[in-house]
């Protein structure tokens, strides 16, 4: 599946040596972007969060930053970072595709309109907002994004704004060899970053990505299938999931969603995520050949879904008053020998609800406020 590229602008930002590369294959957590000062021994303790911090509601979410949490207000574009603290315009329609075909290129500091096909290795795009529209509602704007990582390339892309204007499949579609996310604010797409599996062309496209401090929310029913979530994947390995901000709705898919319909889906950390709304909240199902249903063979003998940790998340009942209208973790009760989770069953430890402090290690909660199915 290949983006739209007849008669598009070539990008402008000119190559530079060596930025910041994406995850090594044994070791997606390396990659994650460290922070750029460290606290000195005599530097003053920080002050204590509010109460409603530790409580959540609706005041934690109306206050996402000052909780330690990513949103809007802390992720983006670092205008500090930019010559005279403001970007420069990269204007023309939403519509148009922008190639990025040189390895090296960084672009920074830009107010991009149009969708970033980038072809290329090691491509940095930080410090800007892209805005872009695919022109295409429904099934007919699968695989489009406002950045697409091709075939073959890579990419690092640090403090963004993403609006995908209600016509873009995800914010970021990666089918490249590797990504790394930091600090991006994504929404307006039906997902917020895709990995996709294109085996056509190799058994590792969409593996080995790095998502940290991003804040995903406000996404649209308008394009694919209208099954938003946060990530999703349908055979991806080696992943890095920290310290993300994923404020789904009621009526939306998931916050995660790792499937296994076209490959393996192997070796991904999931944890410190602040977390609301979707059916299941989480969804590591197995499900080649069949899901169980009726009719439908189960998943066994296909594809797997395996080494999949989730490592003190935080799961709030703010969208729904509940956690998740269906539950937490996605199970179908009775499908042995997975109970429709992974492969080889779910690894998990320190996951909470926000407002009650309840345990869900154990599996999806249930009791008044907790449940609504």
């Amino acid at each position: 599946m290949t983006a739209c590229s007849s008669s598009a602008p070539t990008a402008q930002s000119a190559p530079v040596q060596s930025p910041a590369t994406a995850a090594p294959p044994s070791s997606p957590v390396s990659a994650a972007p460290s922070p750029s000062a460290t606290a000195t021994p005599d530097a003053a303790p920080a002050p204590p969060r509010p109460a409603y911090c530790r409580r959540g509601g609706a005041k934690l979410w109306a206050n996402l930053a000052s909780c330690g949490w990513p949103a809007s207000a802390n992720t983006g574009p670092d205008l500090s970072q930019c010559p005279g603290h403001r970007l420069v315009a990269n204007a023309g329609s939403l519509t148009r595709t922008i190639q990025v075909t040189a390895a090296n290129t960084v672009i920074s500091c830009e107010n991009i309109q149009g969708m970033l096909d980038i072809e290329a290795q090691n491509v940095t795009v930080r410090d800007s907002v892209i805005e872009s529209n695919s022109g295409k509602l429904g099934e007919a704007a699968n695989g489009t994004a406002d950045i697409k990582v091709e075939d073959g390339a890579s990419a690092v892309i640090d403090h963004v704004e993403i609006n995908g204007d209600q016509g873009v499949h995800a914010c970021v579609w990666h089918q490249g060899t590797s990504l790394v996310v930091n600090a991006v604010d994504c929404y307006g797409s039906n997902d917020g970053i895709f990995s996709w599996a294109d085996h056509s062309y190799s058994p590792t496209t969409g593996d080995h990505f790095v998502i940290t401090n991003s804040y995903f929310h406000d996404f649209t029913d308008k394009t694919s299938n209208g099954h938003s979530d946060g990530f999703q994947t349908e055979g991806a390995s080696d992943g890095f999931i920290k310290h993300n901000t994923y404020q789904m709705t009621a009526s939306a898919d998931s916050a995660i969603a790792l499937w296994d319909s076209l490959r393996d889906s192997r070796n991904i950390d999931v944890r410190h995520n602040l977390i609301t709304g979707g059916g299941f909240a989480i969804y590591a199902e197995d499900y080649y050949p069949g899901d169980g249903g009726p009719g439908d063979p189960p998943a066994v003998g296909g594809y797997s879904v395996s080494d999949i940790r989730f490592t003190n998340n935080v799961f709030s009942t703010y969208a729904a008053g509940c956690v998740g209208s269906f539950g937490v973790w996605f199970e179908r009760p009775g499908w042995s020998p997975y109970d429709g989770g992974p492969t080889d069953g779910w690894h998990r430890h320190g996951n909470r609800v926000l407002e009650t402090g309840q345990d869900l290690d154990g599996g999806n909660p249930s009791g008044p406020g907790l449940s609504c199915g």
